[in-house]
C-alpha cells in the first residue's frame, strides 16, 4: 500500500513575526501512528494549532526550496508541489489558493506552521483531541491496491480495460488506473503521457484511439527513476454484424424472432425474423400450415437486398381462433432453400391463438409483493431488435411507464412471454408481468362507472376521491403542482357533477378525450407545489393524496425530520470500479455514514438502507420511506463513464430524480454540491429509477462525481473528500427544507 505523505508544514525565513506564548502543557504530536519525539513542542494560540516545520519536514522526507526574490517556500514531494507566499500568507496546491490569510510564526526562533491549512494543501487528515492533549496527523492509504507479485518497477495497476475486457463499442477508449501517490513516476499509455494525474493518488485517465474491427493492444507503462512497470490489455473494436457465409446453408440459432410464446387474437400482428445464410429463398409456416414467404432484407429494418435478414408480417384472421378457449401452442418453422439445399429451423417463440377478448381479467397483486416485476411497461413497436432479447419475446422493446399501484384491475388481451398484453389505449400495448398480478377467476371484463368525486382537504393533504362500480387501470402524470390521471375505460354518468372548489386547490376538471373516447382525464392542480402523491384503492373508489408542504422551521430545517439515506450498490454488487481497490460501493458508504453523522447532530432521524458492506435488494431499498414515514429519501452514487465517452472532459455532479414534483429537489442538490465541491454541476435527469419510484414523499440520487476522473475520485475516495461531500448534501437537504419554507410562506 502506498502512502500519502501528510502535510508538509511550511516554515518561513522571513518577514515573520516574532510571538510570546504562556506555556502549556505538552501536546504529543502523531504521524501515520509514529510517535515523534520533539526538542520544540508544539503550540496552540487561540485554538490554533502551530508545530515546528522544520523537524517535521526531516520526519516526512520532503524537499523545499526557499525564493528568496518573491519570498516563496515550496515543499516538492513527487510529481506534487505546495507553495507557500511569505508576504501574502497564503497557501497554494499545484498553483490552485487552497487557504489565504494563513498566519506562519516564529517563537524563540523556531519556524512554526499551522496545521490544519497546510494539511488540507495535501489532503491529510488531522485529528486532535483535547482531553489527552494528543494532534494526530495521518495520510490515507486506500488509493494504492497491492502491486501485483511481477512488477519490479514502480506500482501500476490497470482499472479500465480489465483484464477480462476484451470488446469496446467505440473507436475512442478511456483508459484508468492508479500509480504511486507522491512519486516522480510517468505514466504513458502506447508512448503518450497520460491526460490526467493527480500526483497525490496517482490516479491517472487517458484516452486512446482504437481502430475498427480488429485487435488492438495496449501497453500502460509507469516508469520512475529506479525501472519500469508495464500493463498489457488486448481490446477489439468489433465490426457491425455481417452477413452469414453463403455456405454451408445455414440459420443463426439466436437471431430470432419472436424467441417467447405469444398468445393472440383476430386483428394482431406478428413479427416473424431469422438471420441466415444469404442469397436464399426464404418461407415460414404456423403449425402444420402453409408456407409463407419471408422477404430477405440488407440489414434489419433495411431495404430489400442479399443481408441474410429474413422477415414476415403475419396478421392474426378470425379463422385462426377456436370458437371459444385457447388453441394449442403451434411452432413457427423457418426454412431456407439454395442451390437445391434446404434447412429448417423451428423458432423458440411458438404460437397460440384466441377469438374471445378480453382473454382474461388480472388484478395487481400486494405492493411489496411486486419487486422488479411492478412495472406497467409500454411496448415500441415502431423498430424491432433482432440481436438482443427483448422482456416479452417479441422483438419489440418495451419502456417503464409507472409502477403498478396495488389492486388496479386489467383486461388482458394478449401474452408475450413471461407478460400479458393489456391495451389502455386504441394504438398502444403495454405489458405487466405475470407474477405481479393474480387471475380474477368468474370475471371476463371490466365495465366500470363514476358516479362522483369528492375532495377534502385535511391536515398534511388533499384527498380526491373517486367513486367507481369497478377498479380500473390508470395512470398519473405528475407536475411540480399538479396531477394528471388517466382513467381508462371508464365512463362517466350523466348526473355526475364536479365537487366545489376548496383550498388549496386551484382547478379541478374531468374531460374526455378528444383522441381517445374511451379516455377520462382528471386534472387536479393545487396553489402551491406538493411534495408526493399517493393513490390507494379503497373498495372500488380510486383515493389520490396529494401531499401538502411540511411545516419546516426556518431556524432548525432539520429537526425532528425523518431522512433515510441510501448507500448505492454493496456486497455482490460493487458499482463502478475504482482506480485501486476501491470501488463505488466502498466510496458511497463512507459518504453516507458521514452524512448520517452530520443530520443526526443537526437533530434529524436517519435511517440507513445499509451500514456496512452487504448487498441490499434494489427492490427493498425505498420501502423504508414507507415504514417510517420520512420525509425525504436520499440514494448516494458514484458515477461511471459510458463506452466512447470523452472521459477526461466528462466529469462533475449530477442529480437523478422520478416525478416532477421532485425537480426542485434535484436542482438545489445538484447546485449546492457542486458549489460547496467546486466541481463541475453537470445536469439533473428525470429516470423511472428502481429506488425513486415512490411518489409519496420528495426522493433524489444524487451522483457524486465520476470514480474515473482524477479530478472527481480524490474527493470520492478521499476520507476528508468523503467529509465534505456529506457537509454538501446536508447543505442541500437544508436548503430544500429552506425552499419548503419559503413556498409555505407564499
Amino acid at each position: 500500500m502506498k502512502r500519502l505523505i501528510l502535510a508538509i508544514l511550511i516554515m518561513l525565513i522571513s518577514g515573520l513575526v516574532l510571538l510570546v506564548y504562556e506555556p502549556v502543557s505538552e501536546i504529543k504530536l502523531i504521524i501515520n501512528e509514529e510517535i515523534i519525539e520533539l526538542d520544540e513542542p508544539v503550540k496552540m494560540e487561540e485554538d490554533k494549532l502551530f508545530v515546528p516545520a522544520k523537524l517535521v519536514f526531516e520526519k516526512l522526507g520532503a524537499d523545499t526550496i526557499w525564493d528568496t526574490r518573491n519570498k516563496i517556500l515550496s515543499g516538492m514531494l513527487g510529481g506534487f508541489q505546495v507553495d507557500l507566499d511569505v508576504d501574502g500568507n497564503e497557501i497554494a496546491a499545484n498553483g490552485k489558493t487552497v487557504a489565504g490569510d494563513v498566519p506562519v510564526i516564529i517563537i524563540e526562533e523556531v519556524i512554526y506552521a499551522p496545521v490544519r491549512p497546510t494539511a488540507k494543501a495535501w489532503g491529510a487528515l488531522v485529528d486532535w483531541n483535547e482531553e489527552t492533549r494528543t494532534l494526530k496527523i495521518y495520510t490515507p492509504s486506500e488509493f494504492d491496491p497491492a502491486p501485483e507479485d511481477d512488477q519490479q518497477g514502480p506500482l501500476l495497476h490497470v482499472a479500465y480495460p480489465s483484464e477480462s475486457q476484451s470488446t469496446y463499442y467505440g473507436n475512442r477508449l478511456f483508459v484508468f488506473g492508479t500509480t504511486q501517490s507522491y512519486s516522480q513516476v510517468e505514466v504513458t499509455v502506447n508512448g503518450e503521457p497520460v491526460e490526467a494525474l493527480d500526483p497525490r493518488s496517482g490516479n491517472f485517465l487517458t484516452m486512446v484511439n482504437i481502430p475498427f474491427g480488429e485487435e488492438f493492444l495496449l501497453k500502460v507503462k509507469a516508469t520512475d527513476a529506479e525501472g519500469t512497470t508495464t500493463v498489457e490489455r488486448s481490446v477489439v473494436y468489433p465490426e457491425g454484424l455481417q452477413p452469414m457465409p453463403e455456405k454451408p446453408l445455414e440459420i443463426h440459432s439466436t437471431h430470432l424472432i419472436p424467441d417467447q410464446d405469444q398468445v393472440l387474437s383476430p386483428g394482431d400482428t406478428l413479427r416473424i425474423v431469422a438471420r441466415g445464410s444469404p442469397g436464399a429463398t426464404a418461407h415460414y409456416r404456423i403449425g402444420e400450415g402453409v408456407f409463407i414467404e419471408m422477404t430477405e432484407l440488407e440489414y434489419p429494418t433495411g431495404p430489400p437486398g442479399r443481408g441474410g435478414i429474413y422477415t414476415a408480417t403475419y396478421e392474426v384472421d378470425q379463422r385462426d381462433a377456436p370458437s371459444a378457449g385457447v388453441s394449442d401452442l403451434m411452432p413457427v418453422t423457418v426454412t431456407l432453400v439454395k442451390d437445391g439445399e434446404r434447412v429448417s429451423l423451428k423458432l423458440p417463440g411458438k404460437l397460440a391463438f384466441f377469438s374471445t377478448t378480453p382473454y382474461k381479467v388480472v388484478e395487481v397483486r400486494k405492493q411489496h409483493e411486486l419487486k422488479y416485476r411492478g412495472w406497467l411497461r409500454i411496448i415500441q413497436d415502431d423498430y424491432y431488435q433482432l440481436y438482443s432479447a427483448t422482456r416479452s419475446g417479441s422483438g419489440y422493446p418495451a419502456n417503464i411507464v409507472s409502477y403498478l399501484t396495488e389492486g388496479t384491475r386489467f383486461e388482458v388481451v394478449g401474452v408475450s412471454g413471461d407478460y400479458y398484453r393489456v391495451k389502455l389505449k386504441e394504438n398502444d400495448t403495454h405489458l405487466v408481468h405475470k407474477e405481479a398480478v393474480r387471475e380474477l377467476e368468474g370475471k371476463d371484463s371490466l365495465k366500470s362507472s363514476l358516479s362522483a368525486l369528492g375532495l377534502l382537504s385535511i391536515r398534511d393533504k388533499v384527498s380526491l376521491r373517486l367513486n367507481a362500480t369497478e377498479r380500473f387501470p390508470f395512470h398519473i402524470e405528475s407536475g411540480t403542482n399538479q396531477l394528471e390521471i388517466r382513467l381508462y375505460g371508464l365512463k362517466k354518468a350523466e348526473e355526475l357533477t364536479l365537487p366545489e372548489i376548496i383550498e388549496p386547490v386551484n382547478e379541478l376538471t374531468l374531460e374526455t378525450s378528444a383522441e381517445e373516447p374511451n379516455l377520462l382525464v382528471l386534472t387536479v392542480e393545487l396553489d402551491k407545489n406538493f411534495t408526493g402523491f399517493d393513490s390507494t384503492w379503497v373498495g372500488t373508489d380510486l383515493v389520490l393524496d396529494l401531499y401538502k408542504p411540511p411545516r419546516i422551521s426556518k431556524d432548525d430545517p432539520l429537526g425532528n425530520k425523518t431522512i433515510v439515506i441510501d448507500p448505492g450498490h454493496g456486497g455482490k454488487d460493487p458499482g463502478a470500479p475504482g482506480p485501486g481497490d476501491l470501488h463505488e460501493k466502498d466510496a458511497v458508504l463512507e459518504i453516507s455514514l458521514y452524512l448520517r453523522d452530520l443530520l443526526t447532530g443537526a437533530g434529524a432521524d436517519v435511517i440507513m438502507t445499509r451500514t456496512e458492506d452487504k448487498t441490499v435488494n434494489l427492490y427493498e431499498r425505498p420501502e423504508a420511506m414507507a415504514e417510517h414515514d420520512a420525509d425525504l429519501f436520499i440514494s448516494i452514487h458514484a458515477n461511471a463513464h459510458a463506452q466512447d465517452t470523452e472521459a477526461v472532459d466528462l466529469h462533475g455532479i449530477m442529480t437523478l430524480y422520478s416525478y416532477d414534483h421532485n425537480y426542485e429537489l434535484a436542482k438545489i442538490m445538484l447546485d449546492k454540491v457542486s458549489e460547496e465541491m467546486g466541481l463541475p454541476a453537470m445536469t439533473t435527469w428525470k429516470r423511472n429509477l428502481a429506488v425513486l419510484r415512490h411518489s409519496q414523499l420528495p426522493g433524489v440520487l444524487v451522483e457524486a462525481g465520476y470514480m474515473m476522473h482524477p479530478e472527481d475520485n480524490w474527493y470520492i475516495l478521499h476520507p476528508a473528500g468523503q467529509e465534505k461531500f456529506a457537509a454538501a448534501i446536508k447543505e442541500g437537504i437544508k436548503e430544500y427544507f429552506h425552499s419548503i419554507t419559503t413556498h409555505n410562506n407564499r
